[in-house]
């Protein structure tokens, strides 16, 4: 699993805290497992740290093992040099995304739909579960110029 280092209130840096062990609020959904908080292993160990400004703070919609939940995008993570990333159909980002239930989730990009108002469409302020993009390919060819 991703492992979170975090700034404590007493000063001390703490390491290596998993993401459901991880909360915004002081009351946030109680029942959180690994699986809400992460739907892969990580499959390597280098990665990038990416915020898509356009996407900063936006609402997203994150399905969640079916179930929809709101939340806000916080950044991405892109994984470089694995033996996964190279085959397009297994390059994923991940995204760091603060539910409204209080929890940190870390989700690949086909499980998450941004709310954009002045560009997405969606009925009224909020995605519903019918509106959650399906039909969509993966990507299984390599491109290249030369």
């Amino acid at each position: 699993m991703w492992g979170c280092t975090v700034l404590l209130e007493s000063g001390a840096i703490y390491r290596n805290l998993p993401p459901h062990a991880l909360a915004f609020r002081d009351d946030p959904e109680p029942h959180w497992t690994p699986r809400n908080s992460q739907v892969w292993d990580c499959y390597g160990y280098d990665f990038r740290a990416l915020e898509y400004r356009y996407l900063a703070g936006l609402s997203v919609i994150v399905n969640d093992q079916g179930e929809m939940r709101a939340g806000t995008y916080l950044f991405s993570a892109a994984p470089l040099g694995d033996g996964f990333s190279a085959e397009p159909e297994q390059a994923k980002e991940f995204s760091f995304i603060r539910l409204e239930n209080g929890r940190l989730t870390i989700q690949p990009t086909n499980h998450i739909q941004v709310i954009e108002s002045s560009f997405t469409k969606s009925r009224g302020s909020m995605v519903f579960a019918t509106d959650f993009p399906t039909g969509l390919r993966r990507q299984v060819e390599r491109w290249s110029c030369e």
